[in-house]
């Protein structure tokens, strides 16, 4: 695994998934949509074209998450103030509730992940998947 990002990375993507399901599971919440409600707090009244743009998944993927998060009661849409053809989205006091466990989990998932490598490991782990995104990111747009 050590020479080959692919398969590392898929490895360690399915193993922070289990985790985070294991965890949302009790909140009637998955590892699939748990970062949309996430994102949404830190920027409320975010659209759904910079939501997507934020969480790097393709539009009509965004679209029926964000349309069953409203029907489960963790969000809600209401027309963006500066353009009317927009929604801006909100956290309902359902998610809201329920924020505070979502980052705990969030952070001990993270915890756990590094938990082998040193505060310096881990900075610089983070820094050159960063890096490695970036190069991605400027190869297909």
């Amino acid at each position: 695994m050590a020479n080959d990002l692919i398969r590392a990375t898929a490895i360690i993507n399915t193993t922070i998934r289990h985790q985070l399901d294991a965890a949302l599971r009790p909140l009637g919440l998955s590892e699939v949509n748990y970062y949309y409600l996430l994102v949404v707090a830190e920027q409320p009244g975010i659209n759904q074209a910079d939501l997507t743009a934020r969480i790097v998944r393709d539009q009509s993927t965004v679209t029926r998450q964000v349309d069953r998060l409203v029907k489960q009661g963790w969000l809600t849409k209401r027309q963006a103030p500066t353009d009317a053809r927009q929604s801006a989205l909100f956290l309902t006091p359902q998610a809201q509730a329920i924020l505070p466990q979502l980052w705990a989990i969030n952070q001990t998932v993270n915890k756990t992940a590094l938990a082998s490598l040193t505060p310096a490991e881990q900075a610089t782990l983070l820094n050159l998947l960063g890096k490695t995104f970036d190069g991605l990111s400027q190869d297909h747009h």
